[in-house]
């Protein structure tokens, strides 16, 4: 299946590898890894809990060529730099997060995480990395690249789980500690039931019908590595410990608690949590029941209580998760507000980033033009109509060979 814009993102990734590495530097391979959409499920990966993702047609395309300069990874990504960087394998053994933001600190932590599996190399690589998932959009374009690092610098192919791992492994050792979520909806493609206690997931093929999950974006740029997501994590993991002390000293995380947990935490809690850990608590513990009640919709087709428990999931990170944006929540609304719109809500780590609806196909028309004359009127920034797009769920992390 082909993604997105694929022509021109293999002719822009050619133009800017012969400019960097000379007219005769040609790819062998095409490593690619999609982004997605997280559907339901915020924020309770890395919390143990279950979310319902997809990977989309707007993929991370990495250009495959070789140089004579083996030891050496050579890497270009004229999204951010027309000038290349070169990366000495070796050096790069035990690396962690430096001041460095982008593309060469994901595949110097790429490196760093094969390094660490003592998984073999391909050295002597020259590397065009170009892609078409919208940077602080929503869609994880970092775990696309990073599971399209792996793939393209591991000399054998690591299996689907090992290639989560070391992707999710590569984001921490650049300052983003996330869960495996979104690099395991990039290598299985399609919909997937994610599992944060065990990083298992499986696959489903729902039938949308006449509804289609769209994305706008807010123009206020996300970051996980420097937004609140590292103290979100922080805050789970100091509620866990509370817990563990005060409920019980086996439970394996927030995305765990029973009801009857939650029934006395509900009541007695104040006593043991402050109120900013409580509510933490409360949000992961809605949410992972908002996706159990999620799942049944999907697969009974009842597409009307998903849009609902959407919402339900906004409303939850915005006030209990505190990890929205006043211009998110505003443009939220403002989609919400159009007949044919099921569901709207934040999507991604939070502060800034995109809404995601879920609506019927024929209101797309509204909703964009709605948008057009309000929302992106008020804020303007670029193309408007490149600020809101339908996705389509698309095949999962690949490599293929150059024609």
């Amino acid at each position: 299946m082909t993604f997105f814009g694929e022509d021109d993102l293999k002719l822009r990734a050619i133009t800017a590898g012969r400019s960097a590495f000379g007219a005769s530097w040609t790819p062998a391979q095409w490593a690619i890894g999609p982004g997605r959409l997280e559907l339901l499920g915020n924020h309770v990966d890395y919390n143990g809990g279950l979310v319902l993702a997809g990977a989309i047609d707007r993929a991370v395309l990495i250009g495959v060529g070789t140089t004579d300069a083996p030891g050496t990874i050579h890497v270009v990504a004229s999204d951010v730099s027309p000038e290349p960087t070169s990366l000495e394998i070796a050096a790069l053994a035990n690396w962690h997060v430096t001041t460095e933001r982008g593309p060469i600190a994901y595949a110097s932590g790429v490196i760093a995480a094969l390094l660490a599996r003592e998984i073999p190399i391909r050295d002597g690589l020259a590397l065009s990395i170009v892609g078409n998932v919208p940077l602080g959009f929503g869609m994880s374009s970092s775990a696309g690249l990073c599971v399209a690092l792996v793939l393209a610098l591991a000399e054998d192919a690591p299996s689907p789980r090992d290639v989560v791992l070391i992707a999710q492994d590569a984001e921490h050792r650049a300052g983003a500690p996330v869960g495996a979520m979104d690099q395991s909806a990039s290598v299985a493609g399609g919909i997937i039931i994610f599992d944060g206690s065990d990083i298992s997931f499986r696959q489903i093929t729902p039938d949308l019908g006449d509804y289609v999950f769209a994305v706008a974006d807010s123009r206020v740029e996300h970051a996980n590595a420097t937004s609140s997501y590292p103290t979100r994590v922080k805050e789970s993991q100091a509620a866990l410990a509370i817990l563990r002390d005060h409920v019980d000293p086996e439970l394996a995380s927030l995305g765990a608690i029973t009801d009857a947990q939650w029934a006395t935490i509900a009541t007695s809690g104040d006593a043991w949590l402050d109120a900013t850990l409580m509510r933490r608590t409360r949000h992961v513990v809605t949410e992972m029941a908002r996706v159990r009640e999620g799942i049944v919709a999907v697969e009974r087709g009842d597409w009307a209580r998903f849009g609902e428990l959407m919402q339900a999931s906004g409303q939850s990170s915005a006030t209990d998760y505190e990890i929205s944006h006043p211009l998110v929540e505003e443009l939220v609304a403002e989609i919400a507000a159009v007949p044919g719109v099921l569901g709207a809500r934040m999507m991604g780590g939070g502060e800034g980033g995109p809404a995601l609806a879920l609506l019927h196909r024929d209101a797309v028309p509204e909703v964009a033009a709605r948008l057009r004359e309000g929302y992106f009127t008020r804020h303007p920034a670029g193309d408007p109509g490149d600020r809101f797009q339908v996705c389509v769920f698309a095949d999962g992390a690949r490599v293929i060979t150059a024609a």
